[in-house]
Order: structure tokens, then sequence, then C-alpha cells
């Protein structure tokens, strides 16, 4: 394979202007995801904190109550006033709440409440000196001891909240941050979309009549060098073996220059396609491929033996067959390239491999040679067009461009998947069905 020094062409205008829409959408995502997850985890904070506070107060008031409430139950007459049940004042808003009163030894005395709430971590029966909060699926509580004058510990209460309510809030919050995100983000992009096309459509332009220019220029110039090769063909033989006109030399260039337009044509007319790099169904044929590739060695034997190479073909094409649905023109000129080329840059005694594999609905053509390989560097440059790198004779350096062009028209993609010294394989992979792929 031909390595080089031809410096790579700019990238596609329209993949960059997709590939910025894709990092400047990613980008707004990412800003946005960072905003939510902060506010909502601050909004959880400080809902928690919340939730700790009114729990705080709630005790407080409780602890207010424990003497009265411990005396009421200690006397006998207020065992008889409520007849054998548990203290219950007349507290508020305790649906969702649970106040607890316990004496110094831990035994409760009273409870107001209907919130349900798992057993008090730790030893109930040793009241500590510490505020302690436990957390449950549904809610919070806190113990707190409270303490006389004398910093003794006359009991405790321990009061609970359900988290039902901050537990909605927060749903609620995050269903609204997650719509919230996804509007902003289709916006962004709606916005950065039209702002990238309105930024993209000069240099669109200019592209367009580029390649406008490259097919009309093509086109034009085929007609004064079809007129100069007939010329060059009516020369008498007499005259051609003269020795100080180059006769041959103008034949050579004129064919090479024929050449060269037309595949300069042929790149130009498939980038202003309409069909989104697929051939067109009624361009597409069924055919066997290895019978084509059989064909294309045949034609090809000539050039192999006048560069001592020998050609092999695999599998045996009288032995199996592998059924395609494509342009057959365009892939005879693929495979045609790629032959060339590897013919080009293989050894004298060396051998030209072409591997057929079906791989489903798909399949895999290996075009191997046993050059001095690709460096890594520069395996995606070798489809560029005019890349000949080192190699500056014998082509125009648009063969694997064209190629690669009529790969992708099929849906499929060509690579070098394997290069080191002696050996190069270019892969390329193509539906076996274009029409419905």
């Amino acid at each position: 394979m031909a390595t080089g020094s031809t410096p790579p062409l700019p990238p596609d205008p329209l993949q960059l202007k997709r590939r910025l829409l894709l990092q400047g959408g990613g980008f707004a995502l990412l800003l946005l995801a960072a905003f939510s997850g902060t506010l909502y985890w601050d909004i959880a904070l400080q809902r928690g904190e919340d939730q700790r506070t009114e729990l705080r107060q709630l005790a407080a008031s409780a602890a207010v109550l424990l003497p009265l409430i411990e005396h009421e139950t200690r006397e006998a007459a207020g065992s008889r006033k409520f007849q054998g049940h548990r203290q219950a004042l007349a507290l508020e808003g305790l649906e969702q709440q649970l106040v607890q009163w316990f004496d110094a030894e831990g035994q409760l005395l009273s409870e107001q409440g209907s919130l349900e709430m798992p057993p008090r971590a730790g030893n109930p029966a040793t009241p500590e000196t510490d505020a302690q909060w436990q957390r449950w699926r549904g809610g919070i509580s806190l113990w707190q001891p409270v303490l006389s004058d004398g910093r003794k510990p006359i009991g405790a209460v321990r009061v609970a909240l359900s988290d039902q309510a901050a537990t909605a809030d927060l749903e609620r919050l995050r269903r609204g941050l997650l719509l919230g995100a996804v509007v902003s983000a289709m916006a962004a992009l709606l916005v950065g979309r039209r702002m990238l096309r309105s930024a993209f459509s000069p240099l669109q332009q200019q592209l367009m009549a580029l390649q406008q220019f490259t097919a009309d220029a093509s086109h034009e110039l085929r007609h004064p060098l079809t007129s100069l090769r007939t010329l060059l063909a009516a020369v008498p033989a007499d005259l051609r073996q003269h020795p100080a006109l180059a006769w041959r030399d103008l034949d050579t260039l004129s064919r090479r220059m024929g050449e060269l337009l037309d595949d300069l044509l042929f790149l130009a007319r498939q980038q202003q396609s309409g069909t989104d790099g697929r051939t067109e169904p009624e361009l597409s044929e069924s055919f066997d491929l290895l019978e084509l590739l059989e064909d294309l060695m045949r034609c090809s034997a000539p050039q192999a033996v006048s560069a001592a190479v020998g050609l092999q073909l695999n599998p045996d094409p009288t032995r199996c067959s592998v059924p395609i649905q494509a342009n057959s023109q365009q892939l005879l000129r693929l495979f045609t390239n790629l032959l060339d080329n590897a013919i080009r840059h293989s050894p004298e005694g060396g051998t030209v491999r072409v591997e057929v594999t079906p791989c489903g609905r798909q399949v895999q053509v290996a075009v191997i040679d046993q050059g001095p390989g690709i460096p890594t560097q520069q395996q995606e440059q070798v489809f560029l067009r005019f890349w000949r790198g080192g190699d500056r004779g014998g082509h125009s350096g648009l063969g694997l461009a064209i190629a690669r062009a009529i790969a992708r028209r099929h849906g499929g993609e060509i690579r070098v998947s394997e290069s080191r010294q002696g050996r190069c394989v270019l892969l390329v992979e193509l539906p076996t069905d274009i029409a419905t792929s």
C-alpha cells in the first residue's frame, strides 16, 4: 500500500455540523443534569432539615408535658380516670405523628398518634442522655431524654413524623426537573440546529458550487481530450516510431488524463446524488458476487503476470455462490480499484488473495496483498482524494476514494482491517440486499 506526504483534506462540513450539533446537545444535557441534580440535592437536604427542626420542636413541647403525664399515671385515681388505658392528650395534627412519653426506667407511660414505627434502636431499658435519630421507610423519629435541673434523667420522649408528604414533594420535584430538562434539551437542540444551519449555509453553498464545478469541468474537458486522442490515434505508424516525437508519451498522458476526468466526474455524481448514500432500487440487480470477482480476476490476469504477482479467489466459484442484489457495474469498479491497488503494491513473486465471507445479511470481501503495509496514522488518509504518498506514478490517487464512495453508496463500508509488513488487508462490508436494506 502507498504511504505518503499529501496533507489530509478538511473534514466534511455536513459531518462537522452534525458533530457540533451532537456535542452542543450533549453539553447542554450535561449542564441541565448538573443543575437539576444540584437543585434536587439542595431541596432534599433542606426538606430533611425542616423535618428534623419540626421533630425538635415537637419533642420540646412533649418534654414539658412529661412531669404531668408521669404524675397522673402514677396516681390510682388517674388509673381509674383513664379506665386502664394510657393517657391520651388532645393534640391536633397527630394523624401522621406519634408522641411517646417514658419514665426514667424506660417504661412507656403514654402515647399519642397513630403512626407506626419500628422499635427504638439500642437498649430501650437504658435511657441515654443524648438524643437519638432513627429513620426508616415511612418516617423519621427522635428520642429525646428529659433532664432535671440537676442534669439527672427523669424520663424521655420519642416523637415521630411521617415522610409521605416530603417524599411526595420530592417526587413531584423530580418529575418537574425531568420534564424541564427534556423540554430544555429539545429547545436547545432545535435552536442549535437552526443556528448551525444558518452558520453553515454559506459553506454548504460553496461546497455545492465546488462539486458542480468539478462535474462541469470534468464533463467539458472530455470533449477536447477525446479530440486529442482521436488525432493521436490517426498519426501514421512511421511517425510514431520517430525518435524525436514522443507520440507514445502523449498517448499515455492523454489516456491517464481521460481516466482522471472519468474518476472526478464519477465522484462528483456520487456526491450530488440525493439518495442518502444508498443505491436506487431500480439500479440494483441480482447476481453472484463470486462470478463477478472471477471475471474481474480473469481480466486482471495480464496485469498480474506483468507484475509477477499471483491471484487467488476463495472460495471456489464452481463450488458455491454468494447471491447479492446491488449495482454490478459499480461493484465491479470498486473491486477493480482494490485489485489494481493490491497488484501495484505487491512485490514480485507475491500473491494477491480475494476472500469472500457471507455473514448473515452481510458479505465481507477481503483483498489481501503482501506489500509493505500502511502505517496506522495513514490508514484513513489512503481513502482521501489524490492520496498517493510516496508512490507518484501509475495512478491518480482516486481509486480508493472511489471504492469507499461506492461502498457507502451501497450502505456498506471499506476499511483497513490489518496492516503490517508483508500483509495488508482491505475489508469491504456490503449488505446482500441493497434494495431492501
